[in-house]
């Protein structure tokens, strides 16, 4: 959850897409928002949830296709945006991991978090471009 709210944090222009989250201007009114909370949650199990399918690529494929298009639904959303989690989850993996932490661990990251990016992206493409055939 630390690092969807990071993600925020460091990204406050991405709480304005969210009606819901844009009079959150303050971090103490960030970190006390259950509804923020409530979607950090729900970036973590996103991140969670592509890792854990990795041994079965039709479903991690599958999966983050469907969050990738579900982002098309967002007025203003960029594909880009994607890329601003990179950062906190690598954060976070290193906080966790402490002295189990590792250049070979966190080459394994690096690779695993740009792929589940660059899947999301696929999956945000593709929907864009199926909405401007119809």
């Amino acid at each position: 959850m630390i690092t969807a709210h990071r993600l925020f944090e460091e990204n406050a222009e991405l709480l304005n897409m969210f009606t819901k989250f844009r009079e959150l201007k303050t971090k103490e009114q960030q970190s006390t928002s259950m509804e923020l909370a409530e979607h950090a949650k729900t970036v973590m199990s996103t991140l969670d949830e592509g890792i854990k399918s990795l041994d079965d690529m039709d479903a991690f494929l599958t999966y983050l296709h469907e969050v990738g298009a579900s982002h098309t639904k967002i007025p203003g959303f960029n594909r880009q945006y994607f890329w601003k989690i990179e950062k906190p989850f690598l954060d976070a993996v290193e906080r966790t991991l402490e002295d189990r932490y590792s250049e070979n661990v966190e080459n394994i990251y690096k690779l695993t978090i740009k792929f589940i990016i660059e899947t999301l992206i696929d999956g945000f493409d593709k929907a864009q471009s199926e909405k401007a055939k119809s």
